[in-house]
């Protein structure tokens, strides 16, 4: 399973979702992916939210047992197709990238991802009222 940048961050910082998704993250212990560049992206998020928990955080990621994969010639083929036929900014299409190679499912809460062709696990949109 490939770890957006979306579903990390909510468990980090203690966001909606967050338990949902670290219920999510510990049922797929051993099988989850990030790309890099998601990696990168939520760094650079910590730093500007909470830079004083910086170095806690990178830590937790890093010590989190989700493979850091770094983005091939193929995956920067995929993203950059990703980003003109879907509505995913740079970070999403270097997860949609590596869940296409890797033929894995993306968790996240981005409902952008919904209207990929990949397939989704994300938390069930609230409903109207």
């Amino acid at each position: 399973m490939v770890v957006d940048t979306s579903a990390l961050i909510a468990v980090l910082f203690e966001e909606r979702h967050a338990r949902w998704v670290a219920s999510k993250l510990s049922e797929n212990v051993g099988r989850l992916k990030m790309s890099t560049v998601n990696l990168a992206e939520a760094l650079i998020l910590i730093r500007d939210r909470q830079p004083e928990l910086y170095g806690e955080l990178e830590t937790q990621i890093l010590s989190s047992g989700i493979e850091f994969v770094a983005p091939d010639t193929q995956q920067a083929r995929i993203a950059s197709a990703a980003r003109i036929e879907y509505p995913l900014n740079l970070g999403d299409c270097f997860a949609y990238a590596l869940a296409v190679t890797e033929n894995a499912a993306i968790l996240t809460l981005d409902r952008d991802f919904t209207k990929t062709n990949i397939r989704c696990v994300i938390p069930k949109a609230p409903a109207k009222t």
